[in-house]
């Protein structure tokens, strides 16, 4: 979270027993969040939403890693419903996929429905093309462990914390 020539820290916007959420403002008025899944009792990894090898690369899968500073894992949230990193990767069900067991990826965003997400009051994060929620596969714990969409059960795997800002 401090590749930005601002060079405002982030800081901790909330820990109220599980979930942890980083926010740091950016240079061009946007927010950067590290969303921290931790839990107890099989309710959460304690790992953050990354890029695998912080690859730019359209495709690149998205997985659970624990917490570092590398630019696979400030994401921001997007009026419009996207997730983006690197400033215009967007967080992608895999060709469009609506089915559960589909990968998610980044992809260049392009404002297609399966780059579209809904944050639930819950803590998941719902594909509103697919109607299926962001899912930790196998409900693994992991470092390293895949994304995928699956049908919305609200156990802790598909449970994320966020901060969204205007």
């Amino acid at each position: 979270m401090n590749q930005d020539p601002l060079g405002a820290g982030g800081r901790r916007v909330r820990d109220d027993g599980d979930p942890e959420v980083f926010a740091k403002p950016l240079s061009d008025g946007s927010v950067t969040v590290g969303l921290f899944a931790r839990g107890n009792s099989g309710d959460g990894s304690g790992r953050f939403l990354d890029v695998e090898n912080a690859s730019t690369a359209a495709g690149a899968k998205v997985l659970i890693r624990d917490g570092h500073t590398a630019a696979g894992q400030p994401w921001t949230t997007w009026a419009g419903g996207e997730i983006r990193v690197f400033g215009d990767k967007c967080l992608d069900a895999y060709n469009q996929g609506t089915a559960n067991g589909t990968r998610i990826i980044t992809w260049v965003c392009n404002g297609q429905d399966n780059q579209k997400w809904i944050l639930d009051a819950n803590g998941s994060i719902r594909n509103g093309h697919a109607d299926l929620c962001l899912d930790v596969d196998h409900a693994g714990t992991a470092d390293g462990t895949p994304l995928i969409l699956w049908t919305c059960n609200g156990q802790g795997n598909q449970r994320w914390t966020r901060e969204l800002r205007d």
